[in-house]
């Protein structure tokens, strides 16, 4: 999905060029920001936060309260007045071919904006987050003013905005907090809890047909009766650097959509509802009749016309939640494609930190640099005979030294059709450390299984497998086990204090292959 990364700019993007973040929109919301050169900036800002963008200088000061001054916020500066802190500037841009698009976060593009790019402070139009006074409504309709307008910067200044309503974020529009200390919360009526707090523009449309190449960065979730950011439908999505708190289902649950960055996510809390996985990747298949949003009045579903989630991305991310939820990331229903999620920590999980469901349909699933710490299950991938594909799954640890919470198998992947397991330990009083069913061509390799009170490697049946370079440790009735029209190829394996190492005609042997 290299050509296909989500770029939260508001200019075009053609994967042979560089990106051009001249190429913008011109409308300025005069009412968000006032114009002019820099010496007829006022001495002090009426407001916190308020902007003074400085025409001669393309640099767009906000006022600080703490500090009492004006302070750099975006702009590119010039050759005779440079951003601040820097001796000169040269303007931002992206060579595709170079440049890896994920790794440019919310702050660089903002600063890499021109004096023509429209910047919306909620303030200036009224919209306080002062914790009480409900304001989805008016977000709703300031977004759909930036949409007319065609996309740009709407900034929410510290506070808590209550989103009574789900506003829907339209094209090339990107909402922007100031961290932590911006927070959305998503009250409802009773009975109608778990609607989404964010969508899009076109959440009913079919297929990819709804808002596109637009993000949500530095803001915190806490909104215990409504579901999280639930891109749906949409196309091109970047939600970076976001801080999950209290939410009833999900803090981001991103539904029949493609190319969608979760980058920089950390969550203290799972779901209070009967889904509660922090983060979801959902389709919305026929007859689903979940996944909606709240126009205030009545819920209105996403589409279901089994538009399959794909090319998405979950990295750099905490999940350490305090009211132990049943998952950490949950894969919902059929037709997940292309899901990666890496460099992360799972901990905390009553059933698994990573699961699928039992039964659904999933291809290229690829699972990285993540530790899955004191969890009852690490990866379950759950039970069906055919249908999977590629299962790619990469330095993975897999511990839980709660002999109380370990239960079934540390890892557990079913129905795949060519999987590679690489650099995984699974360590912890499991039922079985590492099970696979009706499996074709995997391969295991530098793989370790300690602690397990069964088998360390259950190949149940019908499993292809090679097993190369792998250790079994302190396992209880088998190192090796080999089910019904399973095949198992294996060299280099080292067993320590395992009961019958493996078991062939009643007596142990070494295997070069069994079927």
């Amino acid at each position: 999905m290299a050509d296909e990364t989500p770029r939260l700019g508001l200019g075009t993007y053609d994967p042979g060029d560089e990106w051009d973040h001249t190429d913008t929109v011109e409308a300025v919301d005069e009412r968000a920001i006032v114009h002019g050169p820099i010496a007829e900036r006022p001495a002090a800002g009426e407001y916190d936060d308020e902007l003074y963008h400085a025409t001669d200088q393309g640099i767009t000061w906000r006022w600080d309260d703490s500090s009492d001054d004006w302070v750099y916020f975006g702009g590119r500066g010039s050759d005779d007045q440079p951003v601040p802190g820097t001796s000169h500037f040269e303007e931002t841009r992206v060579d595709a071919a170079t440049i890896d698009a994920a790794s440019i976060d919310a702050a660089t593009l903002v600063h890499a904006r021109t004096e023509k790019t429209p910047v919306w402070n909620v303030e200036a139009h009224g919209i306080e987050g002062d914790g009480s006074t409900e304001v989805g409504q008016a977000v709703h309709e300031l977004l759909e003013t930036v949409e007319r307008a065609g996309g740009g910067i709407v900034y929410f200044p510290p506070g808590r905005y209550l989103l009574e309503r789900t506003p829907l974020v339209g094209d090339d529009t990107l909402l922007m907090g100031a961290g932590r200390s911006t927070v959305f919360e998503g009250p409802r009526p009773a009975d109608e809890e778990g609607r989404a707090l964010l969508s899009n523009r076109g959440y009913d449309a079919t297929g990819y047909d709804g808002a596109s190449n637009w993000g949500v960065c530095n803001i915190r979730i806490d909104a215990p009766e409504s579901n999280g950011i639930m891109p749906a439908h949409a196309e091109n999505v970047r939600l970076e650097k976001i801080h999950g708190d209290g939410i009833y289902y999900h803090h981001i649950d991103v539904v029949s959509s493609k190319n969608v960055v979760v980058d920089g996510y950390w969550a203290t809390r799972g779901g209070e509802g009967g889904s509660d996985a922090p983060v979801q990747f959902d389709n919305q298949n026929a007859e689903t009749g979940w996944n909606s949003v709240w126009n205030g009045k009545g819920q209105r579903p996403a589409t279901a016309d089994d538009t399959p989630t794909k090319n998405c991305t979950l990295t750099n991310f905490e999940i350490d939640p305090e009211n132990d939820p049943d998952y950490g990331v949950h894969i919902h229903r059929d037709g997940n494609e292309s899901i990666t999620i890496s460099d992360g920590y799972i901990t905390g999980c009553q059933h698994s930190a990573i699961r699928a469901d039992t039964g659904d349909l999933i291809a290229d699933l690829t699972i990285d640099r993540v530790s899955c710490i004191e969890n009852a299950r690490g990866i379950s991938l759950g039970r069906v005979e055919s249908g999977r594909r590629e299962l790619t799954i990469d330095n993975v640890t897999i511990r839980t030294d709660d002999k109380g919470l370990a239960a079934g198998s540390g890892l557990y992947a079913s129905g795949f059709d060519g999987a590679k397991i690489t650099n995984v330990i699974v360590d912890g009083a499991f039922t079985n450390a590492m099970v696979f069913d009706d499996t074709d061509d995997l391969k295991l390799s530098t793989v370790t299984a300690t602690g397990a009170r069964h088998q360390s490697f259950r190949f149940r049946e019908n499993v292809d497998v090679t097993l190369t370079t792998a250790r079994a440790a302190d396992c209880g009735t088998a190192g090796i086990y080999s089910g019904p029209g399973s095949s198992v190829a294996y060299g280099g394996v080292t067993f320590d204090d395992v009961g019958d190492e493996v078991v062939v005609d009643g007596e142990i042997r070494e295997w070069t292959s069994s079927g």
